[in-house]
């Protein structure tokens, strides 16, 4: 048998060198959803409203995301303050997902998620697509974008009931 790198195959050496390894960002995020109620120096619009005795990463505190944006999209935001929301509340959401279900998801961004999946790259980055949670290339979920519809539309695109559809595996395949 030929020998490629080390005692691999010729064969096997050769493409495991175009499989890229997925990079995930998973402290980054996990630290950006505390940010949502603990950041004093930035802090997130109507951050008052958030109890952070109820932010216990459960899927329950869910409800309170929920009420806490509807409050928010009253105000009509946008800029930095809505890019705080969307990331923050996002992230939070995404970490409840990754916490309680039993696929294994990760964090990647926009880039990572574009080489896996045609879908992702045809509705382009934005808002909503800076951070995916990825459990395989054709398993993807997007909470970011999940808030960004709830600023639009309201009660209708709960997070709470988007992260127990994912979590209770409602929905397997690249869903939003």
């Amino acid at each position: 048998m030929n020998s490629g790198f080390g005692n691999l195959p010729i064969e096997r050496s050769m493409f495991s060198i175009f499989k890229r390894t997925p990079v995930f960002h998973d402290q980054a995020f996990e630290e950006l959803a505390e940010m949502l109620w603990l950041d004093e120096e930035q802090p997130t619009h109507k951050r008052e409203l958030l109890d952070p005795s109820v932010l216990d990463f459960s899927l329950h505190s869910l409800a309170h995301v929920d009420d806490y944006l509807e409050a928010v999209r009253s105000d009509a935001i946008e800029g930095e303050v809505m890019m705080r929301v969307v990331l923050r509340a996002g992230a939070y959401v995404g970490e409840v997902v990754r916490r309680h279900s039993k696929t294994e998801y990760h964090w990647v961004d926009y880039a990572q998620a574009a080489r896996e999946s045609r879908m992702v790259k045809d509705v382009g980055m934005y808002l909503g697509t800076m951070g995916v949670l990825r459990a395989s290339a054709d398993t993807m979920c997007f909470p970011l974008g999940k808030v960004c519809k709830f600023l639009e539309a309201g009660r209708e695109d709960s997070v709470h009931f988007f992260a127990q559809a994912i979590i209770e595996g409602i929905g397997r395949d690249i869903s939003q």
